[in-house]
């Protein structure tokens, strides 16, 4: 009977565990074509970004956060997702300031106080920069140069050695 209960709870806890979400229920290590068929808003950057920035091979130009716009992109490395990142500018320091709480609280309801708070030299007086730690994914919420806030959802995977 022992080992039934025992076999009978490792069942239940491995059909509960589900695969580690980014924003948006994004899997990690998920490829383009399964983002695109999660979110079909999603599309391929444009060949000057992508020579920027190699990693960024999927953007929603425009949506919906907190009632302001933010522009997504999706960043892989060898076609597997590793990091969305979320940009917004709001048009007024009021609107910035009110985004930044409305997100600062939504976070931290969701994963908790923040592991880490960081001040940058020079930067302007109510600067954010906090990240969580999920289970093996970071969210980073900063308001950049001033004016512009970005909400970074990162895998925490650690890379496979090569050549075992």
């Amino acid at each position: 009977m022992k080992h039934f209960l025992t076999c009978l709870v490792l069942t239940c806890m491995a059909l509960t565990a589900s695969a580690q979400t980014l924003w948006r229920d994004a899997p990690m290590q998920a490829s383009p074509a399964e983002i695109r068929a999660l979110m079909p808003d999603a599309r391929e950057t444009s060949p000057t970004q992508r020579s920027v920035d190699p990693s960024a091979l999927l953007e929603i130009p425009s949506t919906s956060i907190a009632d302001e716009t933010f522009a997504v992109t999706f960043h892989f490395e060898s076609e597997r997702l590793q990091r969305i990142r979320l940009q917004a500018q709001p048009a007024t320091r009021e609107r910035i300031q009110a985004l930044l709480k409305t997100l600062q609280a939504s976070l931290r309801a969701r994963y908790g106080l923040p592991i880490s708070t960081k001040t940058r030299p020079g930067a302007a007086l109510g600067a954010v920069d906090l990240k969580w730690s999920f289970r093996r994914m970071t969210v980073q919420l900063q308001m950049v140069d001033g004016k512009t806030v970005e909400l970074i959802y990162a895998a925490n995977i650690p890379s496979r050695p090569v050549n075992l």
